[in-house]
């Protein structure tokens, strides 16, 4: 069994179901909860999080 190939098809059945997830890369902001900066396409934003 070839794994590699196994498991590159899983990941393309999730992406064209639309069920592949990406997480944000927050950066937490200390004594300012629940603040946190979220950075994208080279611009940062102070963020408001509601879940963990």
């Amino acid at each position: 069994m070839n794994y590699q190939r196994f498991f590159e098809d899983a990941i393309d059945q999730l992406h064209a179901e639309r069920r592949y997830r990406v997480f944000a890369d927050l950066e937490r902001i200390v004594g300012k909860f629940p603040r946190a900066i979220w950075r994208s396409n080279g611009r940062a934003q102070e963020i408001t999080v509601w879940c963990s």
